[in-house]
């Protein structure tokens, strides 16, 4: 059995409104910098790794950026569709021993996330954007981690457009 089969396949978005230039925000997703923000008390608690920075290596669809993470571990990602000032995703790709919640690994296992995205649509001086993470849970433990893994995927969208915003504005 394959490892998509065993797995309940789930996407979760948020969106948060930033008065900035579409450009200035277009930079702050794609080149993340956000090592100077305190992430908050309970990824601490959960050993959620603190997300450092995002370098784009190569843009455009297929091309890669890396994230790197205060645990040294680091997401080597895919860019799935590079649309500038519009629509920006990719796969997550953790290196192997990439551990959430000290025992979660998100390279392999009970809890994934194979993609993220994020969505601007701009009106005026004001630029919705909305980040979305896909994420699957493995079938035999959805029940146990659904809520849970929600809760947190949302506070961590939250936490990094937050981050955006501040960048941004």
């Amino acid at each position: 059995m394959n490892n998509q089969s065993r797995h309940i396949v789930k996407t979760l978005g948020s969106t948060i409104d930033i008065h900035g230039r579409p450009e200035t925000i277009w930079d702050n997703i794609t080149n993340v910098k956000i090592e100077q923000f305190s992430d908050p008390t309970i990824f601490k608690i959960l050993d959620i790794p603190k997300p450092l920075r995002a370098e784009v290596i190569s843009e455009g669809q297929g091309g890669k950026r890396i994230a790197y993470f205060d645990s040294g571990k680091k997401f080597i990602q895919e860019i799935l569709v590079w649309k500038p000032l519009t629509e920006y995703s990719f796969s997550f790709n953790p290196q192997k021993g990439f551990r959430v919640c000290y025992f979660f690994e998100l390279s392999q296992g009970v809890f994934q996330i194979p993609t993220g995205a994020y969505y601007l649509t701009t009106v005026g001086q004001t630029t919705t954007l909305k980040l979305t993470t896909t994420y699957s849970i493995d079938k035999k433990l959805n029940f146990l981690f659904s809520i849970p893994v929600r809760l947190i995927l949302k506070a961590f969208q939250r936490y990094l457009l937050k981050s955006i915003k501040k960048n941004s504005e």
